[in-house]
């Protein structure tokens, strides 16, 4: 039994009149006719009741009608969601993100996607850069927000904006009183930074913007969590920089101040493996641009 017997029959039951639902169905009488009693003698069952002047379900067509019904419509929402789903409109998205994606244009985006494609369901999670590349890698985001550069090739990028770095002292920081920090004027600081293998690049990058100003700083804790840093610089135990769009969440006993002269930018883009051809991961990009742009 094929599903094009289920739609003639529903289409003779509800007509009870086999010219009528040959016209509803576009196929002659005939041809009507042969595929009802194919599928009866398919079945084993009378479904109609025939005379010259009428036709009548059996009591077997009238059980057989409202299943009929029922496959029908299963099929078609079936038909629905596969079609919904080739065109990105409904299904899963994961996304990794930092801390100070959260505090910029995530939000926005997440806001502005689910609005456009409220049958797609998103899963968050919090990862450093590092392991976000690596749940890329091995599938397990979609996309990622996070701070490039970034060493593997698989790994597809479309940037969305970068923010300088602030300095974070303890509140009674002789430094506070200057409105700008030179990164040269912290040469005899105690450093708190994240560890390397968290962001190897920006990491680099810091000790060779230190070489360039004419020291090595000299790092007493490697933290991972900014929050976790800041509560170690406001026990005294050295400085720490944040992404201007975290210094809000600094709190009670720490202070910031922008740097002057140090070219670290950090930079948010999305990211995705060059494997995926989501059409989902395509309008959540898309809607990811746009708002950047904006």
């Amino acid at each position: 039994m094929e599903f094009h017997h289920l739609r003639y029959f529903v289409a003779v039951a509800e007509e009870l009149h086999f010219g009528r639902a040959a016209q509803r169905l576009h196929i002659t009488q005939p041809a009507l006719s042969k595929q009802i009693r194919s599928l009866e003698a398919e079945l084993g069952l009378q479904l109609f009741s025939r005379t010259q002047r009428r036709v009548q379900l059996t009591r077997a067509g009238l059980v057989f009608l409202e299943q009929a019904r029922q496959l029908l419509h299963q099929a078609d929402a079936a038909l629905q969601l596969a079609r919904r789903t080739a065109r990105g409109e409904t299904g899963q998205l994961s996304l990794g993100f930092t801390a100070s994606a959260l505090q910029s244009v995530l939000p926005r985006i997440v806001r502005v996607f689910r609005e456009r494609y409220p049958a797609v369901e998103l899963s968050m999670t919090e990862l450093c850069t590092e392991d976000q590349v690596e749940a890329l890698l091995g599938h397990r985001v979609d996309v990622a927000f996070l701070h490039p550069p970034m060493r593997s090739p698989a790994v597809q990028l479309q940037p969305l904006g970068e923010e300088n770095f602030v300095a974070v002292f303890a509140e009674d920081h002789p430094l506070l009183a200057c409105g700008r920090i030179s990164l040269r004027a912290l040469a005899d600081e105690a450093f708190i930074i994240h560890p390397r293998q968290e962001g190897p690049v920006l990491y680099d990058q810091f000790f060779e913007l230190c070489a360039r100003m004419g020291f090595r700083p000299k790092v007493v804790r490697e933290v991972t969590t900014h929050q976790n840093r800041i509560g170690l610089v406001a026990a005294g135990m050295g400085i720490t920089f944040l992404p201007e769009s975290l210094q809000g969440q600094a709190g009670a006993g720490v202070a910031c101040r922008p740097l002057a002269d140090a070219a670290a930018r950090l930079v948010l883009a999305a990211a995705w493996h060059q494997d995926n051809t989501s059409p989902i991961l395509g309008h959540f990009l898309t809607v990811a641009k746009a708002v950047a742009d904006l």
